[in-house]
């Protein structure tokens, strides 16, 4: 057994966090059920994206806190040391701050600026995010991976 495999044995079970997952999960299913039962006539489909937008992110928040605390306090040593290299955290915590930030501009494209336009139009709009995102977060990344490559961890059995 590997150490990566033996410091994973040695773990806490996350049980209040997945509790909480599934807690979270079936409360925001049972509102997206009774938020389009009772208030799909009130909102064009536009704002009705942006409402499960914005329940998304919510959700993100609720579950992220407690899944990122559990992992602070149960890194491996690999884990640690990856912290420590040079352009990584400030890596890390743009690629955050992009993918929040382009949420709350679709949250607010979809319930402000969609309405007048087609189906297909807000589609472009929403692709041509996705692009963006994936296209500044290929030049922030590639670079660093190319200079610091993954080293292999499986142990070669002869």
């Amino acid at each position: 057994m590997s150490e990566n495999q033996e410091d994973i044995m040695k773990m806490k079970s996350p049980r209040w966090q997945i509790s909480l997952s599934i807690l979270v999960g079936v409360a925001w299913l049972a509102f997206i059920l009774i938020w389009f039962f009772f208030y799909t006539d009130k909102y064009t489909w536009e704002r009705h994206f942006a409402i499960v937008l914005m329940s998304l992110f919510i959700v993100c928040g609720l579950l992220g806190v407690p899944w990122l605390l559990w992992w602070l306090k149960h890194r491996t040593v690999e884990e640690v040391e990856m912290w420590n290299v040079p352009g990584f955290r400030w890596r890390v915590w743009v690629s955050c701050i992009i993918v929040f930030a382009s949420l709350v501009v679709l949250i607010y494209w979809f319930w402000v600026y969609a309405t007048p336009y087609r189906w297909y139009q807000n589609l472009i709009v929403f692709i041509v995010f996705c692009i963006i995102d994936g296209g500044i977060m290929a030049a922030l990344w590639a670079p660093w991976g190319m200079k610091h490559p993954r080293k292999p961890t499986c142990d070669k059995k002869e």
